[in-house]
């Protein structure tokens, strides 16, 4: 009877223990570093980092900004050994909607960062895109 009254208290306890711990032990991640950037500052800063185009391919080959590489979304993070994390990272999509948000907090997670985003994306972009012939 003594045991089932200790384990019916020390159980829950070390469970909320360990539980608290485990929570307080993940990493926070600081997404102020993901930067939203109107396409002037966006063309002025986007040649001191890596400009990737998170568009399907079929979409980058028709147009694109000069300059950039493509990683579909959804194969982007197989291919994070071809991006350094040394470098500022430019993003952009065809608008800025929710992907290019959880993209970009998967690279913080992920330790790359700043992350700048366009914040128009590419299809209100008013400069000239390289476009297929």
């Amino acid at each position: 009877m003594f045991l089932e009254t200790v384990w019916t208290w020390v159980l829950p306890i070390g469970l909320g223990l360990v539980l608290g711990l485990l929570i307080s032990m993940r990493k926070n991640h600081d997404f102020s570093q993901i930067i939203l950037l109107k396409p002037e500052d966006f063309r002025l800063n986007m040649r001191k980092g890596q400009l990737i185009d998170i568009r399907s391919h079929e979409a980058f080959e028709a147009k694109r900004i000069n300059g950039s590489r493509n990683f579909e979304k959804m194969l982007l993070f197989a291919s994070l050994h071809k991006i350094r994390k040394d470098q500022a990272i430019f993003l952009v999509d065809e608008s800025n909607n929710l992907h290019v948000k959880k993209v970009s907090k998967k690279l913080i997670k992920k330790g790359y960062h700043p992350v700048y985003v366009l914040e128009t994306g590419i299809e209100k972009y008013p400069f000239s895109l390289k476009e297929e012939n």
